[in-house]
């Protein structure tokens, strides 16, 4: 009998035709050999199948599974996980690759006792241009960070098999369900080991399941009676008069949380990484770009409603961002307060 493999490889693909052989290769290229790959088709129509179908005939260890139509990657991870063998379960999305050394890279954090691990990451262009790399913050974990904002796409992470069942599986939805689960697998004491290493290569495109998530939780930052001075609130928070004065707000009231967060046993640092965390905060809150993005007007009865669009997956979700984020960035939303404030007494 074969021996189960130590990593069980799930990627989830629908109708990706040629274009996934390079995924596969890139499993089939791991300096660690314990592997399987299990390659869920979601109903494909093209010829994705055949494709996989041939490099299963080279590499016994790749394993096709096709399933019906479910039209969301939660459906086939899941019928992944039924059929994985291994000791640790690792994830790949169709359109992403590894660094040769990626497996090895997440066995040593497992073999030094991590439950749950993430590495750095590149993301590139479909041609294979770089467009940026995780930087050391993207990998600071602490469950209150976890909470705030989406972290660790599928593709930069692995578990020991049982804990995803164990925190209730992978859920369809509008989109984060990545993060719905690895905020699941936090709540059950369950913490992140970070690698800081650039071992995946992740698809950067608008066309890209994340790019088109509906976000239906907000943020309120301040309420008006009339559309003119709401509108005036917006015009002036994006125009860049207190773009200054916001980057300070957000940098004492980052330093500030990280400086409580350190002090506790949740909080991680990037193995592999021996920075400073001042500085890389510092950075952040300096470089250029709109600091307002994604701020929205919402009528709401006869009142307007200045917010933020926020992350959430579900409404209990965006209570507990609320709640965290009205002790965290106290400085920034009291100073948007302010300027809303003042619009509104003119």
């Amino acid at each position: 009998m074969t021996p189960a493999p130590r990593f069980s490889v799930i990627c989830p693909t629908h109708n990706r035709s040629r274009a996934i052989t390079r995924t596969l290769e890139s499993v089939r290229r791991q300096a660690f050999p314990g592997w399987e790959l299990l390659v869920v088709s979601d109903g494909s129509t093209d010829d994705t199948d055949e494709w996989v179908r041939a490099a299963a005939a080279q590499e016994p260890r790749i394993r096709l599974l096709r399933v019906p139509r479910h039209g969301h990657p939660s459906g086939p991870r899941m019928s992944g996980l039924r059929e994985a063998r291994g000791e640790f379960t690792a994830y790949i999305d169709h359109d992403d690759e590894w660094r040769a050394d990626h497996l090895r890279v997440l066995l040593d954090a497992f073999e030094a006792g991590a439950d749950l691990v993430a590495t750095g990451c590149e993301r590139r262009t479909a041609a294979g241009a770089l467009t940026s790399r995780s930087d050391p913050l993207e990998l600071v974990w602490h469950p209150e960070i976890q909470m705030l904002g989406p972290m660790f796409e599928p593709s930069r992470v692995a578990h020991r098999r049982p804990l995803a069942e164990e925190a209730g599986g992978w859920r369809a939805g509008d989109g984060l369900e990545d993060w719905d689960l690895w905020l699941r697998m936090a709540g059950l004491g369950l913490r992140f080991t970070t690698v800081h290493a650039h071992t995946a290569a992740l698809l950067d495109d608008s066309s890209t399941r994340r790019h088109r998530t509906v976000r239906r939780h907000r943020l309120p930052l301040a309420v008006f009676d009339d559309a003119r001075r709401a509108h005036a609130a917006l015009r002036r928070l994006r125009g860049g008069e207190f773009d200054d004065e916001f980057r300070s707000a957000y940098l004492a009231d980052t330093l500030e949380w990280y400086e409580r967060m350190s002090t506790t046993p949740e909080f991680v640092l990037p193995t592999g990484w021996h920075g400073e965390l001042g500085p890389e905060i510092t950075h952040r809150a300096t470089a250029p770009g709109d600091l307002w993005p994604d701020l929205v007007l919402v009528p709401e009865g006869r009142h307007f409603v200045l917010a933020q669009l926020l992350w959430c997956a579900t409404v209990d979700h965006a209570r507990q961002v609320r709640s965290l984020s009205a002790r965290v960035q106290r400085r920034q939303l009291a100073l948007a307060a302010e300027v809303a404030g003042a619009v509104a007494e003119e």
